[in-house]
């Protein structure tokens, strides 16, 4: 057992950090579709408490971090001069950390004034991990994010103007069949606006116990099916011409994995990624679907194989006797993997 406290989630890109909690929880915790913190209250750690932890874990873990991650959701309401002296003791006790970040709100962003930022940057913070979800304000209303897309833009170029890294998350299918188009339309804009250094992809998932799980079972939001999920995500890329940025497909969630690379340069090869798998019949597309979340295949030419198709075929053959559809055998699979 160790003698630091640690919370409960870390972006993927982070897998491999130490992880320091610098707050506990999240201070809005509303999110429609968001499982985690429920029942908690959000609290910040005292500047003691948590060089403690930092003591413990270089004595536990030597210098072997090269990466740390300050946990949890919105470590920058810590006042300055606190987070300061945080960061500064991570890279002070770990001097062979190459990258410190953490997580951020655009609401907190868009609020702090830029010379507190620039403090906290210097001190070595190097980049921000923002969840943006959505460039469209009917979108962040319905699924209660608390922050506009004004807060989303300003928050951004904030953080890019004091010296941060940027990663923004987009959420493909968060506005459901309704809201589809304008969510790609509206989030690739707020994206072209704000000039993020990475883009990363976190397709929906309708985890049960979360508000929008509820809505889904209610009527009020329809959840977009792995078709329509390729073709949302096809809209976003072709709304991000001119942009520069690195394009992330880093999460289980997502179908296409292979949809990633930099931007401008590689939007044809992962536009033409898209329309490949939306030119194939529909019983190949469920193949691929099924295939890929079933973790039998990482891109839709693996269902080629012939021992896979033959695998493939008794699965939807005994689905098929079962009165289930393969795609909507699927969708229960990813619901699943929250």
């Amino acid at each position: 057992m160790t003698d630091f406290e640690q919370g409960p989630i870390r972006p993927p890109s982070e897998a491999g950090s130490l992880l320091v909690r610098v707050s506990r929880n999240c201070p809005w915790n509303r999110c429609a579709f968001c499982p985690v913190y429920k029942g908690t209250r959000f609290s910040l750690r005292s500047v003691e408490e948590i060089l403690a932890d930092l003591d413990a874990m270089r004595e536990y873990y030597g210098d072997a971090p090269r990466t740390v991650f300050l946990q949890d959701a919105n470590p920058l309401l810590s006042p300055t001069d606190d987070l300061v002296r945080v960061v500064q003791a991570v890279r002070q006790r770990f001097p062979r950390v190459r990258r410190v970040t953490a997580y951020a709100r655009s609401h907190t962003l868009a609020r702090r004034a830029l010379s507190e930022l620039r403090r906290i940057r210097d001190a070595g913070l190097d980049r921000l991990h923002v969840g943006m979800e959505s460039g469209c304000d009917a979108v962040l209303s319905l699924v209660k994010k608390g922050c506009t897309r004004a807060d989303h833009i300003e928050g951004g170029r904030r953080a890019k103007a004091a010296g941060f890294e940027l990663s923004e998350y987009v959420m493909p299918g968060l506005g459901g069949r309704e809201l589809s188009a304008r969510h790609a339309e509206d989030t690739a804009s707020a994206i072209a606006e704000i000039g993020p250094d990475f883009v990363r992809l976190r397709t929906t998932a309708l985890p049960p116990g979360t508000e929008l799980f509820a809505m889904a079972q209610r009527g009020v939001f329809a959840p977009l099916s792995e078709i329509e999920l390729v073709a949302e995500i096809r809209a976003f890329l072709g709304g991000l011409s001119g942009v520069r940025t690195r394009l992330e497909s880093d999460h289980v969630l997502n179908l296409l994995m292979e949809i990633r690379g930099d931007l401008p340069s590689d939007q044809a090869r992962l536009l033409a990624i898209c329309d490949e798998f939306l030119a194939l019949p529909r019983d190949e597309q469920a193949r691929f679907v099924l295939a890929r979340r079933l973790g039998w295949a990482g891109g839709p030419s693996d269902i080629q194989k012939p021992s896979l198709r033959r695998e493939l075929d008794g699965a939807i053959e005994e689905l098929r006797r079962q009165g289930l559809d393969p795609l909507a055998a699927a969708d229960e699979i990813r619901r699943r993997l929250v």
